[in-house]
């Protein structure tokens, strides 16, 4: 895959990180409050939410943004593919995320 299509999908991901990290973290806090002792059962709710939290992105970006998604389509884009990359560079932050405050949990 070419450099500028990466770049796309971290152009596209930049649209509504923040309400996708606001969720990842007010997960997190939820971990730190209740749920340290059921991890194996947290980590599937969590991923649980974060899927039904992307798809309402999805849905909003879809009906409000249609003209943005011309740019991308000119750089060979369909809409499924850059929300599947999105989801997967989603997906790896908040993985990256859910790693460092488990470990920073372990270490209080």
């Amino acid at each position: 895959m070419r450099l500028p299509k990466l770049q796309a999908v971290f152009l596209f991901y930049r649209t509504f990180r923040v309400f996708s990290n606001a969720v990842t973290l007010g997960l997190i806090a939820a971990f730190w409050l209740r749920l340290a002792d059921y991890f194996h059962l947290f980590i599937v709710y969590f991923l649980w939410v974060k899927t039904f939290s992307n798809v309402v992105i999805w849905y909003l970006i879809r009906k409000n943004y249609k003209a943005q998604f011309w740019f991308y389509h000119n750089l060979g884009w369909s809409q499924t593919a850059l929300f599947g990359g999105a989801f997967v560079l989603d997906l790896l932050v908040t993985s990256l995320l859910l790693f460092g405050s488990y470990q920073l949990r372990l270490l209080v």
